[in-house]
């Protein structure tokens, strides 16, 4: 074992020692009224009557640190009677907890919602693509000037551009699905 880490473990076990007794100093205090516990005495239970002559009751003897209230007083000797049956109450039944489900907070309902797609192209590049091609062949038919041929390419980019937009929106009905969602929201803000 190396010197370093020799170090590395004292310091280790002395960050983790100081880390807790400053937790426990911090956290273990308890407050004045969880430091006071109340002593609750049980109350003396009346035993059966016994089935054979019973000899004086012997006097209880008390702790004395516990018992505040005086002992009571000794029974006379019981005369010895026909053994009685000891009453014993029936356990009462076990009840499970079968809670209703509380009210809802809020009311559900499903709704028709209609989804359409995007197309494929969405910046219609193809047809200014090919407008822009058969605009500046057509530019370069009508004139022999290069000016001619890139007019006729604007010209033919700007038309095919919207030609291939107005196809989009004609078919977006091909594109759209419609879907049951369902929504919730608070009670009454439907």
């Amino acid at each position: 074992m190396s010197r370093s880490m020799l170090v590395g473990v004292i310091a280790g076990i002395g960050i983790a020692t100081a880390g807790g007794v400053a937790g426990f100093t911090l956290l273990g205090k308890n407050t004045p009224s969880e430091q006071n516990v109340a002593l609750i005495q049980p109350e003396p239970v009346e035993a059966a009557p016994a089935l054979a002559p019973a000899a004086p009751a012997a006097q209880p003897v008390a702790a004395p640190a516990l018992q505040s209230a005086p002992a009571p007083a000794p029974r006379p000797a019981a005369q010895p009677a026909a053994p009685r049956p000891v009453a014993r109450p029936a356990p009462a039944p076990v009840q499970t907890a079968t809670a209703s489900p509380p009210a809802p907070a809020e009311e559900c309902w499903d709704e028709e919602v209609a989804v359409t797609e995007d197309p494929k192209d969405q910046h219609a590049i193809a047809g200014t693509a090919l407008g822009a091609v058969v605009g500046g062949k057509l530019g370069d038919e009508v004139g022999d000037s290069d000016l001619s041929t890139a007019a006729g390419a604007a010209a033919g980019a700007f038309i095919g551009r919207r030609l291939q937009r107005r196809m989009q929106e004609n078919r977006e009905e091909q594109r759209t699905t419609t879907t049951t969602v369902r929504r919730c929201a608070p009670v009454g803000s439907r």
